[in-house]
């Protein structure tokens, strides 16, 4: 399985394999800097897929592996979250819930009107009620008169949908799925009782930032800002008058989120713009002008947050995840806003990851391989002779048959 993450800074692409004995194995991942992509959404479809053309053969230089396909996670500004509900009466005699019983009440309960520029990108399951019992996972086989539905519909614009894929398929990639970060981000650093109790995410990254609510195990509601990382690299930039790619070494390297954190004695060298002067300034410097965009983003987040919840419903707290969230000090500053817990979210749910993979900028794209072992059908794949080809798929129930 291969999961992709297209994002405004970078693009990253992993590749695992999955036993029944140790479960996801992770044999590469790759990132190169993105390009064609602003805040989220494609700008230019060449460029984008010559990144992730770009990415795809690192990994496929550092596995042995030939890709032709991946799951590939997606946001923009334009992402929304829409909760519908439907019912149908049991068609079987004997009351037995069918199969066909399912599909007619989640497609009842897709007639969502929608403008003709948004499509729907993914339907989630929340629940089934039979009988008035809700709680229901998989309504087929039980018994009831009366089946009900509830689900979260994930929007998005019709042209940035079709922007991603045809990028991919400039350079033959087939997109086994598209699929919204929150849900990648959600399988690689929540625990399920965290998304059952109640838990918001924030997946800050380079020019977007994703807020959303889990709640009784599945996503309530969600929105995407404008923001990101890449919001304190420009004023870095701007402010030390030095190129975008030295501001974020700088922040990287030397960056904390509030001022008290900074250390006087700390000297940092900041190239000129063309590269060839370099002149030396404080960490407290570069820690006022981290703190002041900081503080912004933060207030756009806790508003965003209010919006889609009471925060005093969270009793799993805060999520912090995405490149955004390696900002030292930036989870402490969180929590002392919002007044709630928050903690660093780390791509756990895989087990055995080294300290350089087991990083928030990669929940995305780990997150991808939990999911799409979850619900797609892995590919086999035969290594003899030190060639890789993909040469059929079997069901994912399979899977353990050629372990």
């Amino acid at each position: 399985m291969v999961g992709l993450d297209v994002g405004t800074s970078s693009i990253k692409a992993v590749l695992g394999e999955i036993n029944h004995i140790n479960g996801i194995n992770v044999l590469g991942l790759a990132q190169v800097p993105s390009s064609g992509l602003r805040k989220g959404n494609i700008v230019d479809i060449e460029s984008t897929a010559r990144s992730i053309d770009a990415c795809l053969n690192e990994l496929e230089r550092l596995t042995g592996v030939e890709i032709m396909s991946a799951l590939t996670g997606f946001s923009g500004i334009s992402i929304s979250a829409v909760s519908n509900h439907a019912v149908v009466a049991v068609g079987n005699p004997n009351y037995e819930i069918t199969r066909e019983d399912k599909e007619r009440v989640l497609h009842s309960a897709q007639n969502i009107a929608l403008p003709p520029d948004k499509t729907i990108v993914q339907v989630i399951e929340r629940q089934y009620i039979i009988d008035g019992y809700d709680g229901v996972t998989d309504p087929v086989g039980m018994v009831g008169s009366r089946l009900e539905v509830e689900i979260v519909v994930i929007i998005a614009a019709t042209a940035a949908i079709q922007n991603l894929q045809r990028s991919a398929q400039r350079i033959n990639l087939h997109c086994d799925k598209i699929a919204y970060n929150q849900l990648l981000v959600a399988e690689s650093v929540l625990t399920s009782s965290e998304k059952e109790m109640g838990v918001a995410i924030v997946d800050m990254g380079g020019g977007t930032t994703e807020i959303s609510v889990f709640s009784q195990g599945s996503i309530l509601s969600t929105s995407v800002l404008p923001i990101g990382g890449d919001y304190i690299s420009k004023d870095l930039a701007i402010v030390l008058r030095t190129s975008i790619e030295d501001a974020v070494r700088i922040k990287e390297d030397c960056g904390v989120a509030a001022p008290e954190m900074a250390r006087d004695d700390v000297i940092i060298n900041a190239r000129n713009i063309q590269g060839n002067d370099v002149r030396q300034v404080s960490q407290q410097l570069v820690a006022d002008i981290i703190s002041a965009r900081v503080i912004e983003m933060v207030e756009m987040i806790y508003t965003e947050l209010q919006q889609l919840t009471y925060l005093d419903k969270l009793a799993g707290g805060l999520v912090l995840t995405g490149g955004g969230a390696q900002l030292a000090g930036i989870v402490e500053v969180m929590e002392g806003y919002m007044d709630i817990p928050v903690r660093l979210g780390l791509p756990e749910n895989i087990k055995g990851l080294v300290g350089d993979i087991n990083i928030p900028r990669n929940s995305v794209a780990l997150g991808a391989l939990i999911y799409g072992f979850k619900h797609m059908e892995p590919a086999i794949v035969d290594t003899r002779a030190g060639v890789s080809s993909v040469f059929h798929k079997v069901n994912y129930w399979l899977k353990d048959l050629f372990s």
